[in-house]
């Protein structure tokens, strides 16, 4: 077939060439159209270069390539703007049929999978496991996913079909996935829908090959055509024809044909266009009975042939039927005038009553295809008609609920909907809109509400009264959508109201939305950030290690929680806890990603502020006996080491009371304050002094191993604190004194020391010691175990 096909273009090119003048005259352009299926860019991509090549060729006129819609190309057509279209099969038989348009100089060859075919087709699939599937006739009552019911290869071959073996398609219920046709075959594959329509091809496609595990469908009605190389359900249709407008040269038009059929798939226009050439024209009539067959337009209207337009078909014929008429007229004039009567009445009827009965199939298609259920009210007898669906969408059957009365509608309706709907209804009546609109809630027949969204109009009036006297309409179950709806509300107030910020990033990690908490806590607005990456907000304190074992966890696990630094618009750096998820497809491709975050700069101060309270004193911002504690534990094991000495010294105020009692507490804090400050500067670096009461210091001093040296430092201490004070809050000079025991601990005694509060409880001694000796005293001990 394949050689026959090559044998019969070459002849045709060979003739061509032949009887083509080389340089032919006409036109300075050529204007293609070309029906523009993809955006406009794509199209231009892929379609330009055409124009190109057949310049190239022509070697005369300007070649212009037009991309138009359905309407504008017809709208070119009529103004005669045109020269060469270049359509879909379907779209040029509509072409035809309201325009002069010769038939088609080529047709394309497309490119499947790396094979040449000028022919397609269209394909039923299910899954082989579906053994309730068998035969055309099992597809009833079944759901059929197809890409749209625009497509020749992907529903209108198989509706032809089916109409073929006598299957109804009113009784399938078509689920439209739009493109690309994988949609179809992930459907089948998923149990989402019985059966699938497809072009053919598609199955052997390398992109549905890799992406699914095609070996589970199975075709129905499955059948061969010699030489052509996919699985195939219906009748083979020729591809895209290029046809040539009759103001065309034929000159021009045999020169356009031979370059087509020279177009080689090496060319860069059949590169570009992803074809494999152009062959000789194909026979479009099969497009056309197909077409016929199913009603489509422009054929959804039986056409009228007038006795002018059979005159002007078939001349001969008319001519002999007129004469043996004439002959016949003298003998049966009056007969044969009452017969023409009751003929054109019958046709009238029978043309009548088929654009009714046509009507009514439409009318029940749509009301089908939508689910909807239908009402016709009689308000002047009260009689309600209904649908079986109506009925269903309330869980009873007609049988059920009827007789089925107005006030039985009412009774059904939630008490709360019923003024709402009344309003409508009223406003509707008094011709002040157009329709009778309204949603409400209706009594399931297991007991839940319902959300109908009903809509009407009045279509028959009483005479004199005007007033309302038919109305129908129909039913709709919208609780999905009206949950929907209340979620999608509920989620959007969450998502605004929430003190936590969101953000969420596409599949590129690109930012798609925040929340009015994104801007408080980050400074950035929405304008800032959209389309942005959240690299924007990096502090530049984590590694790249650090985002690497993040996004690892987050794709194996899909989630991730943790803190994180980032850096605020203002350039401050501040902590966040956060917890990032990925949203998938129904195939598990990522789609989104959603981090939700907080600032934890509050709750790290307060943590801050808590260890450090349980470590200092809150007054002076001394150790307190805790940390004490720990740093005497320290400065012995050091000692220890170093075969040194520790000394342990506990100072108590003298006269802190009659000035804290004469002047108040904030001018005794004052007071403590000061002198603590003054004995911290008197010690050295590595001792500590600490507050462990009122007006009571200990202080722990490492390297001290005899009384000499513990002596100096305790006389410092006296003399610090014996120094006058000013107090800004009492406005008076004070000056107090204190008394001042010392431990030492060192040599042997050292080593036999295991509790620091033995020490502290001796030097708390001493202490009592040096008091009782009178003001502004030291008293040192050697501690001996």
């Amino acid at each position: 077939m394949a050689l026959l096909r090559n044998i019969v273009r070459t002849l045709c090119l060979i003739w061509l060439m032949w009887w083509s003048p080389v340089h032919a005259a006409g036109p300075d352009k050529l204007v293609i159209g070309v029906f523009a299926y993809r955006p406009i860019p794509v199209m231009e991509a892929t379609w330009t270069p055409l124009g190109t090549y057949l310049q190239d060729r022509l070697h005369g006129p300007q070649v212009i390539v037009r991309f138009l819609t359905q309407d504008q190309m017809q709208e070119a057509i009529a103004k005669s703007e045109l020269d060469l279209v270049f359509t879909n099969p379907a779209h040029y038989i509509m072409l035809r049929s309201g325009n002069r348009l010769s038939g088609a100089i080529a047709t394309q060859q497309s490119l499947e999978n790396g094979q040449a075919v000028a022919m397609f087709g269209g394909v039923i699939v299910k899954r082989r496991d579906r053994t309730d599937i068998q035969t055309l006739a099992d597809l009833e009552q079944k759901t059929v996913a197809i890409p749209r019911a625009q497509s020749m290869g992907a529903y209108t071959a198989q509706a032809a079909l089916l109409q073929e073996h006598k299957v109804s398609l009113d009784r399938i219920r078509f689920k439209e996935l739009g493109q690309p046709q994988d949609n179809v075959v992930a459907a089948v594959l998923a149990g989402k829908a019985d059966a699938g329509f497809l072009r053919t091809g598609v199955l052997e496609s390398k992109t549905v090959r890799h992406a699914f595990d095609t070996s589970q469908l199975e075709v129905i009605a499955s059948r061969t055509e010699p030489g052509f190389p996919f699985a195939l359900s219906t009748k083979l249709y020729p591809e895209w024809p290029m046809v040539a407008l009759p103001h065309v040269p034929p000159d021009i038009s045999r020169h356009v044909t031979a370059a087509l059929l020279a177009m080689e798939p090496s060319d860069a226009a059949a590169k570009a266009a992803g074809i494999y050439g152009f062959t000789i024209p194909a026979d479009y009539s099969d497009v056309e009975n197909t077409m016929r067959l199913l009603r489509m337009p422009p054929f959804e209207v039986v056409p009228q042939l007038s006795l002018a337009d059979f005159a002007s078909q078939h001349s001969w014929t008319f001519a002999f039927a007129l004469l043996s008429l004439g002959l016949m007229v003298a003998l049966i004039l009056r007969g044969a005038w009452h017969n023409q009567r009751l003929h054109r009445a019958s046709i009238t009827l029978e043309r009548t009553l088929g654009e009714l009965d046509q009507e009514h199939k439409r009318l029940n298609n749509i009301i089908s295809s939508t689910h909807a259920g239908t009402w016709e009210w009689n308000r002047k007898t009260g009689e309600v008609q209904f649908s079986e669906r109506w009925a269903t969408m309330l869980g009873y059957s007609r049988a059920e609920i009827e007789p089925l009365s107005f006030e039985k509608w009412v009774a059904l309706t939630h008490p709360d909907d019923v003024p709402s709907a009344r309003q409508q209804m009223r406003l509707h009546f008094a011709g002040e809109t157009p329709h009778y609109d309204a949603v409400f809630r209706m009594k399931h027949k297991d007991g839940h509400w319902t959300w109908i969204h009903t809509i009407g109009m009045v279509i028959q009036r009483e005479r004199g009264t005007n007033e309302p006297e038919l109305i129908t309409g129909m039913h709709l179950d919208v609780s999905t959508q009206k949950r929907q709806e209340e979620e999608r509300i509920l989620s959007h107030t969450v998502f605004r109201q929430s003190h936590d910020g969101i953000m969420i990033t596409d599949c590129d990690n690109r930012i798609v939305q925040v929340n009015p908490a994104f801007t408080q806590i980050t400074g950035y607005t929405p304008d800032e950030v959209m389309g942005q990456s959240p690299r924007i907000l990096s502090s530049g304190q984590h590694d790249k290690a650090f985002y690497q074992a993040l996004w690892a966890h987050l794709h194996k696990h899909d989630t991730w929680h943790g803190e994180v630094w980032n850096r605020h618009k203002s350039g401050h750096v501040y902590p966040e806890r956060i917890s990032m998820s990925l949203v998938r497809d129904a195939q598990g491709m990522i789609t989104h990603h959603i981090a939700v975050f907080s600032d934890i700069s509050l709750q790290k101060r307060l943590i801050e502020e808590l260890q450090y309270s349980a470590y200092h004193d809150r007054l002076t911002g001394l150790p307190n006996r805790n940390l004490l504690q720990d740093r005497l534990k320290q400065a012995l094991s050091q000692a220890r080491r170093a075969d040194s000495g520790v000394a342990v010294l506990f100072a108590d105020l003298d006269g802190f009371k009659p000035v804290n009692d004469m002047y108040g507490h904030q001018a005794g804090d004052e007071l403590l304050r000061t002198l603590s400050a003054r004995m911290n500067d008197v010690l050295r670096e590595g001792d500590t002094l600490a507050r462990v009461g009122g007006d009571e210091f200990i202080g722990v001093m490492s390297g001290v191993i005899d009384t000499a040296g513990a002596e100096l430092v305790a006389n410092r201490l006296l003399n610090a604190i014996a120094q006058p004070v000013t107090l800004t809050s009492a406005g008076a000079l004070v000056q107090v004194s204190a008394s001042i025991g010392v431990v030492l601990c060192a040599g042997p005694a050292l080593q036999n020391t295991e509790s620091p509060d033995a020490l502290l409880d001796a030097a708390d001694e001493t202490m009592y010691l040096a008091k009782r000796a009178g003001k502004g005293c030291v008293r040192i001990q050697t501690w001996t175990p």
